[in-house]
């Protein structure tokens, strides 16, 4: 009887928990689904239990929640989360994956803990508006003059990838994938709009550099390659005098630089590197392996992981592959 009160005990306070809580059984069954749950991933109980946890979810996210439960069930004590944009019903939540092991270390399920911070990131992307918008409003009408020259560069930008069908959208991809990593790391701040910025415009100094070495389907020359390098510090000089505080700027030109200092173009190496530069130089790399070249085709998934995880502490920050890593191991990055 004793028994059957506690175990009634727990149910009720999973049931009556604030955070959703889904559990299923160690081959991803679910067996549990609360209250909460229900109404912050709005979802029915009664369509999911008894359900593969992975084909609860649409069919464009079952490979990224494979990957996810994978990762936890092969390594004990470890938990992962993902954000999660639900564009249908305009929230965003937070799913944390937990493998649930025994005393002999024996997997017996896993629980998934859902928390809406539809609020929680609204309100970290409006402060951050708002301090860009006090800076604006601090500004002189040369700098609002600037703001629409970096946008003009970006369109600059946009339609010089577009005039290739194997660089269009790369510089909108780095983007994404740039920003991914800073907001898992150090969240919404002052300084995430300008690596963004930076991102979209890493590459407009490929604009100075002749189409037919910029388009060229053949191998480089040593001469060439070395034209092809300059576009980095080109970049940088394209977007400095619209950069006064230099808050954008050095990430462009030092996104080539690499962590062992033998990168371009001034040899910097570890921390002389600017954090938004070595952020960028991984998302840089990967969409390039990831993305179809005239001289070859585009690198599997686990070819790009590999390759970068054995560039950590060489070409790469191997603090910054890390939160590369556990981002595209778990499903954020595909």
């Amino acid at each position: 009887m004793e028994r059957e009160w506690l175990d009634n005990l727990y149910r009720l306070v999973l049931q009556q928990a604030q955070d959703g809580i889904i559990l299923s059984d160690a081959d991803g069954v679910i067996v549990f689904v609360n209250d909460a749950a229900e109404r912050i991933r709005n979802i029915k109980r009664e369509s999911v239990i008894d359900r593969s946890m992975v084909d609860c979810h649409k069919e464009t996210s079952k490979e990224k929640v494979i990957r996810a439960l994978h990762y936890i069930k092969t390594h004990e004590g470890v938990s992962v989360s993902r954000m999660v944009t639900d564009a249908e019903n305009d929230k965003y939540y937070e799913n944390v994956y937990a493998p649930v092991f025994d005393e002999s270390h024996k997997l017996q399920g896993v629980s998934v803990i859902s928390r809406d911070i539809t609020a929680r990131r609204r309100a970290e992307e409006s402060k951050a508006s708002i301090q860009r918008a006090q800076e604006v409003a601090l500004a002189t009408l040369m700098e609002k003059y600037q703001s629409l020259m970096m946008m003009s560069m970006e369109m600059l930008t946009n339609l010089l990838e577009a005039r290739d069908l194997y660089t269009n959208g790369h510089s909108k991809r780095v983007c994404d994938i740039a920003s991914k990593l800073f907001e898992h790391r150090n969240g919404i701040d002052d300084r995430f709009l300008d690596v963004q910025w930076a991102a979209k415009l890493h590459d407009i100094g490929k604009i100075c550099i002749p189409d037919a070495i910029v388009h060229k389907h053949g191998e480089l020359t040593d001469d060439e390659y070395e034209s092809i390098k300059m576009h980095s510090s080109l970049a940088s000089d394209i977007v400095r005098p619209l950069d006064p505080g230099s808050r954008i700027w050095p990430a462009i030109r030092f996104h080539h630089e690499r962590y062992d200092g033998k990168g371009y173009p001034d040899g910097r190496g570890g921390e002389d590197i600017p954090d938004g530069a070595r952020v960028i130089a991984i998302a840089d790399a990967y969409d390039a392996m990831r993305s179809c070249r005239p001289y070859r085709d585009p690198m599997t998934f686990d070819q790009c992981i590999a390759e970068i995880k054995s560039n950590a502490g060489t070409q790469f920050d191997p603090e910054w592959v890390d939160v590369f890593l556990e981002l595209a191991n778990t499903g954020s990055i595909d």
